[in-house]
C-alpha cells in the first residue's frame, strides 16, 4: 500500500481487536474469502492491503474480515438465515448474493465505498481508506450491506434534507423509509444488531444505536419519523 496513507485508529474503541480475536482461524479466513466477493481478486488485496497478513487487524482485509465475522455471526441463531425472519439473519445471505466482487482501493477521499452496476459496466464494490480506517466493525457491516442494495438494483432517488451531515442538497439520499434504498437497508440492520446482536459487546451495539440514528436523521429526504 505504498502509495496510501493511513493512521490505525484505537482498535479496542472500533471493535477491531475484539473480532480481530476470532478471525485469525483458516476456516473462517477461507469462508469470508470464497463467500462475499473477495475470491478472483487476489490482485486487489495483496501489496500491502493485507493478502499476505491476513491476521493484521491494522490492514485493510483483516478489518474488512471483521465485519464479515460480525455479518455472519451476530445473530443468536446465525444458522438461519432466511429471508422470511429477522435482518439480522439474513443480512449476510443478501450481501453474499449480491456482492461478488469486492475490491480494496486506496480511494480519493470522497467517499468510503461506491457500487458500480448496470449495462456495459463492470459490476463491483470498490472498499476506499475511509471504509477502514473512520468506520467501527458494525459500521463497516452496514456499508457492506449498503453497497449490496445497490448491487441489488436500488440507487439513491433524492438529495440529502436541509442540515443533513452527508451534505444538505445534493444527491446520494434516499427519499424515504418506504422506499426500502440502501440506506435503509444500513440503518435497519443496525437497529436490529443493537436490539439483537450476539457475540459483540454492549459498546459496539450502542454505537451501531448511534451510526443508525445519524443515518435515520440524515440520509432521508422526508424523515422516517422514529429513531432507535
Amino acid at each position: 500500500m505504498a502509495t496510501c496513507s493511513y493512521t490505525v485508529p484505537d482498535k479496542n474503541v472500533t471493535g477491531d481487536n475484539f473480532y480481530g480475536a476470532s478471525i485469525c482461524n483458516q476456516t473462517y479466513i477461507d469462508y469470508f474469502w470464497n463467500s462475499y466477493g473477495f475470491s478472483g481478486n487476489k490482485d486487489y488485496w495483496d501489496d500491502g492491503f493485507g493478502w499476505e497478513d491476513a491476521c493484521n487487524t491494522d490492514k485493510p482485509l483483516a478489518r474488512t474480515f471483521n465485519a464479515c465475522y460480525l455479518l455472519t455471526y451476530s445473530a443468536q441463531d446465525y444458522e438461519n438465515d432466511a429471508y422470511s425472519g429477522a435482518m439480522l439473519n439474513w443480512a449476510r445471505r443478501y450481501v453474499r448474493d449480491n456482492c461478488d466482487d469486492l475490491r480494496s482501493l486506496c480511494g480519493d477521499g470522497s467517499a468510503n465505498a461506491t457500487s458500480f452496476t448496470g449495462p456495459f459496466t463492470d459490476d463491483r464494490i470498490e472498499l476506499y481508506l475511509g471504509f477502514w480506517y473512520s468506520k467501527d466493525v458494525p459500521s463497516r457491516a452496514e456499508t457492506l450491506i449498503h453497497e449490496s442494495r445497490h448491487q441489488g438494483g436500488k440507487p439513491h432517488n433524492a438529495n440529502f434534507p436541509a442540515g443533513s451531515v452527508f451534505g444538505a442538497g445534493r444527491s446520494g439520499a434516499d427519499s424515504d423509509w418506504g422506499y426500502e434504498g440502501a440506506w435503509m437497508y444500513g440503518a435497519l440492520y443496525l437497529w436490529w444488531f443493537y436490539a439483537q446482536g450476539a457475540r459483540t459487546t454492549s459498546a459496539l451495539r450502542e454505537r451501531a444505536r448511534q451510526r443508525g440514528n445519524l443515518v435515520i436523521d440524515n440520509a432521508f429526504a422526508t424523515h422516517p419519523g422514529f429513531n432507535i
